[in-house]
């Protein structure tokens, strides 16, 4: 069997790559209003029926890796293939989707970058991974533009009595990243021999049935027949799990190939821009306090990453 190449067909094929997963999965957040919010403004797929709408259809679209590789996934490995595919997908889905009938997509863009700070906190406080000290101050900016992001009374619009629309939606986006990097971690401590395709296809393959029973007997079915709006909502959703999920995650584990994992979680930093030039596209409103919350996001993941590229810079000096 001929070896797989590892190296990128064009030197710029690893950037370009990089750059289109910044576009998709910013793109996700317009892509998820369209399928909440009608052309008129009024309400049009109900947020849980549309997450699970999203699961169902990933599920599918990854269906003949996970039929080609069920029975060579050990049994141990299920209970936390399932972990990954609730904890991981499912309860995300539903969260952004709550949450983004009330949050613009540009928030939430910025809020989603919280994930690899949840993936370090979590890998050191529950599975002990040790960490350089400078990343705490990362993880604290990150807290400060989180909580900017969710409290924002710079809006002149903003009051106390709007806690609802706008504290609560925000703090159900910090519990999905927090999700994310639960999912992350039991990935990498539980199933760290097996592929992330085959992971992926098996975690959703086990959520796409019960999504797909909450999606048939909901209202969705019905809105897309009848709402003037119901098929433009639908291929919104389609394109948001075949091509936000199913093929960027095919995207994402080849720039890891020609890569390195820390390179491609640089995306991180691009969701956000393309999330926000959506937003304002769509007209949504962007204070400076937002800008400015945003950055502190990004800085503290750049600091995080950084601080940790050290630690390990470090760890490898040290003979054993």
């Amino acid at each position: 069997m001929t070896p797989v190449s590892n190296q990128p067909p064009h030197k710029w094929a690893a950037p370009l790559v990089l750059l289109l997963l910044g576009f998709v999965w910013g793109s996700s957040f317009i892509l998820m209003k369209m399928g909440l919010i009608a052309s008129d403004g009024s309400a049009l797929f109900p947020p849980l029926e549309l997450a699970s709408l999203r699961i169902a259809i990933a599920g599918f679209a990854l269906l003949p890796i996970s039929i080609r590789h069920f029975r060579k996934v050990e049994r141990q490995h299920w209970k936390w293939i399932a972990l990954v595919g609730v904890i991981g997908s499912f309860i995300p889905a539903m969260l952004f989707a709550t949450a983004q009938v009330q949050l613009p997509s540009a928030v939430a863009g910025m809020l989603n970058a919280l994930s690899p700070l949840w993936t370090l906190l979590i890998a050191v406080a529950v599975f002990g991974v040790s960490f350089h000290r400078g990343q705490v101050i990362g993880l604290a900016l990150g807290l400060l533009g989180a909580l900017g992001l969710i409290w924002n009374p710079a809006d002149p619009a903003w009051s106390a009595s709007d806690w609802h629309q706008s504290i609560v939606p925000g703090l159900l986006l910090v519990v999905a990243t927090m999700c994310y990097g639960i999912s992350v971690n039991i990935t990498r401590e539980k199933l760290r021999e097996m592929r992330s395709p085959i992971i992926a296809a098996c975690s959703l393959g086990l959520v796409a049935l019960p999504a797909s029973v909450l999606f048939v007997t909901g209202e969705i079915p019905s809105l897309i027949m009848h709402h003037p709006d119901g098929v433009r909502g639908l291929w919104a959703v389609v394109v948001l799990a075949a091509v936000g999920t199913a093929a960027a995650l095919v995207l994402f584990n080849q720039l890891i190939a020609w890569t390195s994992a820390v390179v491609a979680a640089s995306v991180t930093y691009i969701i956000p821009v393309f999330a926000t030039i959506w937003g304002w596209i769509d007209g949504e409103a962007l204070l400076p306090s937002h800008i400015v919350s945003g950055a502190l996001i990004m800085l503290g993941v750049w600091v995080t990453n950084r601080m940790g590229a050290r630690k390990r810079a470090a760890e490898k000096q040290v003979p054993d």
